[in-house]
């Protein structure tokens, strides 16, 4: 059989692609690569459609096996992974050959990275998508992260044979400090000027609370007029504000609806940047006009799109 076995599954590792939309209505979550931009860069690398199921690796120590020959690019967060005692470098392709033994270390920067093989993994698809969802149990490996024993198939197809690298002008870096952009929404006339001045104008702390659901920040507290509203429909990066007063920015695994306040939403290209935010990391929340954050987020799709045609 050609494909990887997973000697040990690490921290939390589990396929994911771009994630399945769509289905909110019956209280499916989004799902998907928390960092779509080192997700599209390791499948860039080795040739593949932007949508192909990669393995994402969250916080590193997964260990794989290749069982056949085998073309990857690794992109992401720094868990120096090591074969045959070399280290292998990010944001380029490496030629695994069958036996060789893959390992992750735990991540020096960001958090999250991207295992891609040529041809992608085969694996289980549901409601539109590879994506494992854990919350409620869907997709690649039939809906939970990977552990010791799982085997993940690939094609051997190796059609380019030669090293590819990322330019380093376009590899990004995971700063301790980050500024992400926010459209404010229709909810934000129940926080008063003084509310929003206070968000937009403060640093928060990444707590270190938070996983695929979301990340919890605290700084200076921001008050609502309404201690809660209706349960609605939340998008993807909306900035929740419970009771206590410590935004929440929602992410990838979110809940489908929700009943705190929202004073706007970080636009998606954003939230891949903060998915890579380590505990103690700075996050400033900038404001955006709608026009500007449609330009941002059309111009990464139009990216996307010629991913793997080079």
């Amino acid at each position: 059989m050609k494909g990887l076995l997973v000697e040990n599954g690490g921290v939390q590792s589990s396929i994911q692609d771009a994630g399945r939309k769509g289905f909110g209505d019956i209280g499916l979550t989004q799902s998907g690569a928390m960092d779509e931009l080192a997700f599209a860069y390791a499948n860039m690398l080795v040739g593949n459609p932007f949508n192909t199921p990669a393995i994402e690796i969250a916080l590193g120590g997964l260990v794989v096996k290749a069982q056949a020959t085998m073309r990857i690019a690794i992109c992401g967060a720094s868990m120096e992974p090591m074969c045959g005692g070399k280290r292998l470098a990010l944001w380029q392709t490496h030629l695994l050959q069958k036996g060789d033994v893959l390992r992750f270390d735990f991540a020096s920067d960001g958090q999250f990275a991207y295992l891609a093989v040529e041809g992608g993994f085969q694996t289980p698809f549901a409601y539109g998508s590879f994506s494992t969802s854990l919350k409620e149990g869907l997709g690649g490996i039939e809906g939970r992260k990977l552990k010791a024993g799982d085997f993940l198939h690939v094609k051997e197809m190796l059609s380019r044979k030669e090293v590819r690298r990322l330019q380093s002008a376009f590899i990004p870096t995971y700063p301790e400090e980050i500024c992400v952009r926010v459209l404010k929404g229709y909810q934000e006339a129940q926080f008063n000027e003084d509310a929003q001045k206070t968000f937009f104008a403060t640093p928060y702390t990444f707590k270190g609370e938070g996983d695929r659901m979301g990340y919890r920040f605290r700084g200076e507290k921001v008050v609502a007029d309404v201690n809660g509203i209706l349960s609605e429909p939340i998008c993807y990066g909306a900035v929740q504000v419970p009771s206590h007063g410590e935004p929440i920015v929602l992410l990838k695994e979110r809940q489908t609806i929700g009943g705190y306040p929202k004073i706007g939403s970080v636009i998606a290209v954003d939230c891949f940047k903060l998915a890579q935010l380590k505990a103690g990391g700075r996050v400033r929340f900038c404001e955006i006009s709608l026009e500007e954050a449609h330009k941002i987020t059309a111009s990464f799709y139009r990216f996307t799109l010629h991913v793997g045609e080079v």
